[in-house]
């Protein structure tokens, strides 16, 4: 489990950017060869930088269910090293305002899009380890997409 800042474009022009901060759960089943898992994830975001602008306010929160296969191109007792890429199923909500008042109603969008990015884990123990995952990117449907900047993770088996 653990979070980090999240990114989204809902439309091509990137006029439309919400930004926030979401948390990640993960849970990570090696396969028969140890290089190989699938990751099943679940995240939430609460997209809040644009709820104070003057005119048209915005509140959005994202929930989105993917499944990640990775590849350990480095893995040592300490250290793994892996590329990940996956479908991923996103559910975004939200409220939009004018005038200054969240009021004038609001948004229910699915989007179906495939996700990507990089992660590095620490190995201290066998029931214990820290993920980073710098960057993962998920592009969807209608010229949705969404970015996580820097998250981290705490395993605890």
């Amino acid at each position: 489990m653990g979070g980090g800042r999240v990114i989204s474009v809902f439309g091509p022009s990137g006029l439309d950017e919400n930004r926030g901060y979401g948390a990640i759960i993960q849970r990570q089943i090696y396969l028969k060869d140890k290089k190989l898992s699938l990751t099943p994830t679940l995240q939430g975001a609460l997209l809040t930088s644009r709820k104070d602008v003057q005119f048209g306010p915005e509140f959005y929160s994202s929930v989105s269910f993917g499944t990640h296969l990775n590849f350990d191109i480095i893995a040592t007792n300490k250290f793994k090293l892996a590329p990940f890429v996956g479908p991923s199923l996103v559910w975004i909500s939200g409220i939009r305002g004018q005038g200054g008042a969240l009021n004038s109603g609001s948004i229910d969008i699915y989007r179906l899009g495939i996700e990507g990015g990089v992660s590095l884990s620490y190995i201290h123990s066998e029931k214990f380890s820290v993920k980073s995952i710098p960057l993962t990117f998920t592009r969807a449907t209608k010229n949705f997409g969404q970015g996580n900047i820097f998250s981290l993770l705490f395993q605890i088996i």
